[in-house]
């Protein structure tokens, strides 16, 4: 009997990883989507003591849509750099995944990652604008899912523009943890003096404290792309989901 009760917590815990749809791996979108009467929170803590907060509601069964503000320097006694406008996302998924079928989804996102930098009207790291992205996910020890995507950025004050490649893949390890990788070519951010034409490579581990609560703990340019990155441009995220 003692038995029977740990197995079937331990498949109750499981089961708080394998049922989450990840709707952005880090800063990459999936074709995942809140469905209708869904809604998550978040709050993004990155360099310069910036606080990015967020939401996102499933209007629709196929469609979800967001918004996002924030600003530098929230902590401490400087005063806030607020940003000047406010960010949105949208997203449809025009084909659910099957057996033999990713998902495919198309949207859009104007936030980026990093400070913003109002000169050239782009973030360190651009946002991903107009995109497209497949997801297809597999049971391996866990799920294991793979995410492939282009988008083209709006962020073109720079000069640098053009269609950009991304993917990315998630992995459950144990009961709690996922763990993240992800891949930008950055096609569109090559030219500036301050990058290296690396692209930019991201990881996270996610901690699932509870089907509501998600702790991301995020490791941004492993490649040093920009020159301002020194090993990694660490950030923390806390996202909370819910109905309504």
């Amino acid at each position: 009997m003692k038995k029977f009760y740990l197995i079937s917590a331990a498949l109750l815990v499981s089961g708080i990883v394998l049922a989450y749809e990840m709707n952005t791996l880090i800063d990459s979108p999936t074709a995942g989507i809140l469905q209708k009467g869904e809604a998550e929170i978040s709050g993004k803590l990155y360099k310069n003591n910036g606080l990015i907060i967020g939401a996102k509601v499933g209007l629709f069964p196929r469609f979800m849509f967001g918004v996002n503000y924030g600003a530098e320097e929230v902590v401490g006694n400087k005063t806030p750099k607020w940003h000047d406008r406010v960010e949105f996302n949208a997203k449809l998924r025009i084909i659910d995944e099957t057996s033999q079928m990713p998902a495919i989804a198309l949207g859009y996102d104007s936030q980026g990652h990093g400070n913003y930098h109002e000169g050239e009207k782009r973030y360190d790291i651009k946002s991903k604008g107009i995109f497209a992205t497949a997801s297809k996910n597999y049971f391996f020890l866990g799920n294991l899912g793979f995410h492939f995507g282009a988008n083209y950025s709006l962020e073109t004050e720079d000069g640098d523009e053009g269609i950009n490649l991304f993917s990315g893949l998630d992995k459950t390890i144990g009961d709690m943890i996922v763990v993240v990788v992800e891949y930008d070519a950055a096609w569109n951010d090559n030219v500036s003096t301050t990058v290296n034409g690396r692209g930019y490579l991201n990881a996270s581990f996610d901690v699932h404290f509870s089907e509501d609560l998600i702790l991301k703990l995020s490791f941004y340019d492993l490649f040093q792309n920009r020159d301002d990155t020194q090993g990694s441009d660490r950030t923390l995220t806390l996202l909370y989901n819910m109905t309504f």
